[in-house]
């Protein structure tokens, strides 16, 4: 117990040192990273500001029957869609590419590294664990160095963009929304350290199993010669028994999770469609602004889940 505790404070201690080790790695490709960043601030402005250019062209233009006008709006909506793609386009190539080279550099970095490493070491050391750590550990990595940093500010700055337009377009809307924020945060607290626990299991048993296999099928005439097979097989059994139950539970706990979101999402849109209602009998509100607060509504809950699993792959990265 004191050893798993003292693990758990040490994992927690090396956040921050291991986040900076990794990172390390996409020094070589700074330029095509930062122009991806450039890339994700102009693709997170785009999404709001087309609930914003609904609203105007309900309000102005289809109350006032203004065909012209509407037009010119519906096909500015269009430009921004085609242009969205294409950044959106750029930028999902720009990370995956710098991911892969990464991956390949941290790879070759680690197998080189392997090699200098002393006869007796592998005489502790079971060789299947060593090849996990070649290719299933550095393959966890991809999604932190191809998508995870990155899309991590575009998260961050797409909130940030749909609040600024939500509060442009009424800031008591904007407020009534955010209001059911404190719901989703208690929510993602808990879902955050019990799927960071499943993660670090889930790794421990993937090495256990691969280090079991290349031990046994490397020595199977000695498993054979001494008529061991049915004991092995229990073995792998349990194993395997054990792997596949933190993949259910962690299964589980993403099960729990999303729907949760969606609930407190439909809980903000039932507080919008209510207030807007009643503001559009008085006159207060209109119907171009119901439009685009249910379109915010959306949107805001997106990148707040998408948050959630990159911090999950960040996790798993440093796991």
């Amino acid at each position: 117990m004191a050893k798993k505790i003292d693990d758990q404070q040490l994992y927690k201690s090396v956040d921050i040192s291991l986040l900076k080790r990794l990172l390390v790695f996409l020094k070589p490709y700074q330029t095509p990273v930062l122009f991806a960043v450039g890339l994700t601030l102009v693709s997170s402005a785009l999404g709001p500001a087309r609930p914003y250019l609904t609203k105007i062209a309900v309000d102005t233009f289809i109350v006032t029957k203004d065909e012209s006008g509407l037009l010119f709006y519906i096909l500015l909506i269009l430009g921004l869609l085609i242009l969205q793609g294409g950044v959106q386009y750029g930028l999902t190539y720009l990370m995956q590419w710098a991911g892969q080279k990464v991956l390949y550099d941290v790879r070759m970095k680690l197998f080189e590294h392997i090699q200098k490493l002393a006869l007796r070491f592998y005489d502790t050391t079971p060789i299947g664990r060593l090849v996990t750590r070649v290719t299933n550990d550095v393959e966890v990595l991809n999604e932190l160095f191809s998508s995870g940093v990155v899309m991590i500010v575009a998260d961050v700055m797409l909130i940030i963009w749909i609040v600024i337009f939500m509060f442009m377009t009424s800031w008591k809307l904007a407020i009534a929304t955010i209001c059911v924020l404190p719901l989703l945060l208690i929510a993602t607290a808990i879902f955050r350290k019990k799927v960071r626990e499943a993660y670090r299991g889930i790794r421990t048993q993937v090495a256990r199993m691969n280090s079991f296999l290349n031990e046994h099928i490397s020595g199977i005439t000695t498993v054979q010669l001494f008529s061991q097979e049915e004991r092995q097989y229990r073995t792998f059994d349990r194993i395997n028994q054990e792997h596949t139950d933190i993949q259910i539970k962690s299964i589980f706990y993403y099960a729990i999770f999303f729907p949760t979101v969606e609930m407190v999402s439909a809980i903000a849109l039932a507080i919008i469609l209510w207030y807007t209602a009643r503001g559009i009998f008085t006159g207060e509100m209109t119907i171009g602004i119901l439009i685009a607060f249910t379109q915010y509504t959306e949107m805001f809950f997106r990148p707040i889940r998408d948050l959630t699993e990159k911090y999950n792959t960040l996790q798993s990265a440093m796991a």
